[in-house]
C-alpha cells in the first residue's frame, strides 16, 4: 500500500494525520503524483471527519511550502495584509491598501476574482484602463520597497497545491469546511509572508458564513492558525445582510473607492476601512491610528498613494473617470413610507451577477459597467415614491429583471445590524 493510500485510510478512519504525511500529500498535489480522485477522497474525508488545529496548521504550511514563499528585507517591516471572506459591495481593499501605506504599513496584497454572488478585487482594479494585476513576485517586491503598496493576482509560484484543491472543493461539495477554508486562505497569505494578517469575516445573507456562530468559528480558526504560524493576527466579524457602501458592480465600486479616498465616501465603507487599518496598526505598534487615518483621507495623502500605485501598475485614472455609464439606467423608488433597511445583500449580489457583473464560470467575461447604485443609506426613514437607488444594465429587459429582484428584497421597519459584530483576538 502506498503512502497516499495510507493517508486516505487514516483520515477515512477519523484519525489524525502527521505533519510529514500532510507535507507528502501537498507536495504530491503540486507535482501531480496525487491524482484528482485521491485529492477528492481526502477532501471528503476531511469534511466528514474534520481536521484538528495541528492538522489544519500542518496542511496550511504544507500548501504554502508547495511553492515559493516571498522573502522580505527586514527594513520593510511592518508588512500587513487583509483578507475578506467575500461580500457584496465589498470594495474595502481598494481603499485599505493605500490608506495603510500612507500611515507607514507596507501592504503586499494578493487578491482574487469574483465567482458566485460576491465581487473580486482584481475585477474591480481591471476596470481601470491599463491596470496590470499580473506582476511577477520580483515586481511586487520592488513596488513595495518603492511606494509601500502593490495589488496583484495569485501567481503560479504561490501555493500551487491550493489552486488544485480549491478547484476540487466546489466539485466535491466540501467548500464549507472551516479547516479547508482556513488552509486555502492562509496558504496563499503565508506564502506572501507579511508580518500581520487581519481578517474581515462577513456574516449574513450575502456571506458564506450566514450565522454568527459559524463566522465566529471561522474567525477564531483563521486567527489561531495565523498565530501558530508566527504571524500577528486578528479578525473583525462584520455584517453582510445588506451590501456595504452605496455601490455593487466593478466600475461603480471603484468610483466609490475614489470617493472614500477623497474623504467623500459613504460612512459605513469609510468606517469599516478605518477599523481594519486600525487592526493592522495595533499590531504594528502605531498609536492613534483611527485619527491618523482620518487625517490621511482628509489631506489627500491616502489618495496620493493610490494614484502612485495605479500609475506604477500601468493604470489610467483619467481614462477611468471618463468611462461611459451603462447603456440603461433605471430608477428604483420606495413603494411605501417607512423605515427603509436596505436591500438584501444576497439578492443584490445575484442580480448584479445576472446583469453580467459577475461570473457563473471562471472563463466568463465581466461587464464592468453594470450594477446597483444606492442613493439612501440603509436604516433611513423614506417617503413613498422616494428615489432609493438605480440599476445600471446593458439592456432594458435585464434592467427590469434586476429592478424587480432588488425591490422585492427590500427590508422595512426592522432594527439595523451593527457594522461590526465582534472583534476576535486570541
Amino acid at each position: 500500500m502506498d503512502v497516499i493510500t495510507d493517508i486516505l485510510r487514516v483520515k477515512r478512519d477519523s484519525k489524525s494525520l502527521s505533519r510529514d504525511a500532510l507535507y507528502k500529500f501537498a507536495s504530491g498535489i503540486a507535482d501531480g503524483t496525487v491524482t484528482d480522485y485521491q485529492a477528492s477522497a481526502f477532501l471528503m474525508a476531511s469534511y466528514i471527519n474534520g481536521l484538528n488545529s495541528q492538522e489544519t496548521l500542518a496542511l496550511t504550511m504544507a500548501m504554502r511550502d508547495s511553492g515559493t514563499v516571498v522573502q522580505w528585507d527586514k527594513s520593510l517591516s511592518p508588512l500587513a495584509d487583509k483578507h475578506s471572506t467575500g461580500g457584496v459591495g465589498d470594495k474595502m481593499s481598494l481603499v485599505l491598501a493605500p490608506l495603510a501605506a500612507s500611515i507607514g504599513i507596507r501592504v503586499p496584497m494578493i487578491s482574487g476574482r469574483g465567482l458566485g454572488h460576491t465581487g473580486g478585487t482584481l475585477d474591480k482594479l481591471e476596470s481601470i484602463p491599463g491596470f496590470n494585476v499580473n506582476l511577477t513576485l520580483e515586481q511586487l517586491k520592488a513596488q513595495i520597497a518603492d511606494i509601500g503598496v502593490c495589488m496583484i493576482g495569485q501567481t503560479d509560484e504561490l501555493a500551487p497545491a491550493d489552486k488544485i484543491l480549491y478547484s476540487l472543493r466546489d466539485a466535491t461539495s466540501t467548500v464549507t469546511s472551516i479547516p479547508l477554508i482556513c488552509a486555502s486562505i492562509l496558504s496563499k497569505k503565508l506564502a506572501e509572508n507579511p508580518d500581520i494578517l487581519v481578517f474581515d469575516v462577513k456574516c449574513g445573507t450575502g456571506a458564506f458564513m450566514q450565522t454568527l456562530d459559524d463566522a465566529r468559528e471561522l474567525a477564531r480558526t483563521l486567527v489561531q492558525i495565523s498565530e501558530m504560524s508566527g504571524k500577528k493576527a486578528s479578525a473583525l466579524i462584520t455584517s453582510m445582510n445588506h451590501p456595504i457602501g452605496f455601490t455593487t458592480g466593478n466600475t461603480l465600486e471603484v468610483q466609490e473607492s475614489l470617493n472614500i479616498l477623497r474623504n467623500k465616501g459613504p460612512a459605513d465603507s469609510t468606517e469599516l476601512t478605518i477599523a481594519l487599518v486600525t487592526e493592522m496598526a495595533v499590531h504594528a505598534g502605531i498609536d492613534n491610528s483611527g485619527e491618523l487615518c482620518r487625517r490621511k483621507l482628509a489631506n489627500g495623502e491616502a489618495m496620493e498613494v493610490f494614484v502612485k500605485m495605479v500609475e506604477a501598475q500601468g493604470g489610467d485614472l483619467a481614462a477611468f473617470e471618463a468611462l461611459p455609464l451603462a447603456p440603461v439606467i433605471v430608477d428604483v423608488r420606495a413603494g411605501r413610507t417607512g423605515y427603509w433597511c436596505g436591500p438584501d445583500a444576497f439578492a443584490v449580489g445575484k442580480a448584479v451577477r445576472k446583469l453580467g457583473g459577475g461570473r457563473y464560470r471562471v472563463e466568463d467575461c465581466v461587464d464592468p459597467l453594470v450594477g446597483w447604485e444606492q442613493e439612501v443609506p440603509c436604516g433611513s426613514p423614506v417617503e413613498d415614491g422616494q428615489l432609493l437607488g438605480r440599476v445600471h444594465a446593458a439592456d432594458r429587459e435585464a434592467a427590469a429583471e434586476a429592478v424587480a429582484a432588488i425591490s422585492n428584497s427590500f427590508k422595512w421597519d426592522v432594527p439595523s445590524d451593527p457594522l461590526i459584530f465582534e472583534e476576535i483576538r486570541l
